[in-house]
């Protein structure tokens, strides 16, 4: 069950959470057009630790001014808005929303923009390391992951994430944790949610970034962990024939961190044996729970 926060920053107010809901007839509700993003705030005793805060709230404001949602709060407004919001909730790791939207009721497809943007923050309570230990097991997905051509995929725009939720509920019910994703071309993407890397002896390999693969800061941060940690990394074109015979997998995000991968289709993958797993785990950790 998510333990959502009790309170929520809306428009530079702390508010009751669902104070900065949209309306039942808000265009963004209907067509999936608000953009949100995600930060992890890790509690690490006493304190917390913002996981590259200022860069997801880079993200969020560039996406949302692509789809016109265009607000004056910047990146400092808004981390200190989270940081006053996480004065008014119970001490925890704690995952946080940013969403803009358009909230007043509007229904015309291009006649929203006359309606105020709206920004909300509020914040998920997660366990630590919840089930982050035990790898999953990954479907190659039937589902193609969408087209930049046809939705803006290097933005977290709602309405895209339909195709992840179609990834994920058809690996769900070929009785796997997630799937990954190919583009028309057949090239791999990513999971229903996460940048995949492949470890092929004691290289780390990643799908290059194009305009179909999203350009996650947790995929960022573990090649910039794999080069401290002296593993190779290559970024390439990936096919379905480039799975077969890997020394293991893992998908990474913001909210799933790192998992790793115990099976593509119906073949076994031992990630959790893999020395170069083992490293980028203990390297993540000791970056995220820094003092």
């Amino acid at each position: 069950m998510t333990q959502v926060s009790v309170h929520s920053w809306c428009n530079g107010q702390i508010k009751s959470r669902e104070e900065g809901a949209p309306s039942v007839a808000s265009i963004s509700f209907h067509l999936g057009t608000g953009v949100f993003d995600g930060i992890m705030a890790y509690w690490n005793r006493d304190h917390y630790y913002l996981h590259r805060a200022e860069e997801h709230l880079s993200r969020f404001r560039r996406g949302a001014a692509c789809m016109g949602l265009v607000f004056d709060w910047s990146v400092d407004d808004l981390l200190a808005g989270i940081l006053d919001l996480l004065k008014h909730e119970p001490s925890g790791t704690q995952y946080i929303r940013p969403i803009a939207f358009r909230g007043g009721p509007e229904l015309w497809v291009t006649g929203s923009e006359g309606r105020p943007v709206d920004v909300t923050i509020f914040t998920v309570r997660t366990e630590e390391h919840r089930d982050l230990d035990q790898p999953i097991r990954c479907e190659l997905s039937p589902i193609e992951r969408i087209s930049s051509r046809s939705i803006p995929r290097q933005i977290k725009v709602s309405g895209a994430y339909v195709n992840s939720f179609f990834a994920r509920k058809t690996a769900e019910k070929s009785g796997f944790d997630d799937g990954l994703m190919f583009d028309r071309e057949g090239h791999l993407t990513e999971a229903s949610a996460a940048n995949v890397f492949l470890i092929v002896g004691e290289r780390l390999i990643t799908p290059r970034l194009k305009a179909d693969v999203f350009p996650g800061i947790t995929r960022l941060v573990f090649l910039e962990l794999a080069s401290r940690c002296g593993i190779e990394t290559q970024e390439a074109e990936l096919e379905r024939s480039d799975l077969a015979g890997i020394d293991g997998a893992f998908v990474c995000s913001t909210l799933m961190e790192i998992r790793a991968v115990s099976a593509l289709g119906e073949c076994l993958v031992p990630t959790l044996e893999s020395p170069v797993y083992k490293s980028l785990v203990s390297a993540f950790r000791s970056l995220t729970h820094q003092s």
